[in-house]
């Protein structure tokens, strides 16, 4: 399961609800499977080194600064689910 964070001071502005729900159509438009987690507290901002708000990471990597991360980069960052079938 891939995880994305959105770090930002507020949970519910229309800024956020538009960058989750794009993301999350993105997401299901390419078949991965997400699990998106709105953060507001600093402690997590200071984690990241970043003040420059929202940030999006995606599986532990910074994908964007203050707005939508490019398809690319989400290509990019985000992993197709293997099945544990082809692993045998």
């Amino acid at each position: 399961m891939n995880k994305i964070l959105i770090l930002s001071t507020q949970r519910s502005c229309n800024k956020i609800k538009k960058l989750v729900h794009k993301l999350q159509a993105f997401a299901e438009s390419n078949n991965f499977r997400t699990e998106i987690e709105i953060i507001t507290e600093f402690k997590e901002f200071m984690k990241y080194e970043t003040w420059i708000l929202p940030t999006v990471i995606v599986n532990g990597k910074i994908a964007a600064r203050g707005y939508m991360p490019t398809k690319n980069i989400l290509f990019k960052y985000l992993k197709a689910e293997t099945t544990s079938s082809n692993k045998k």
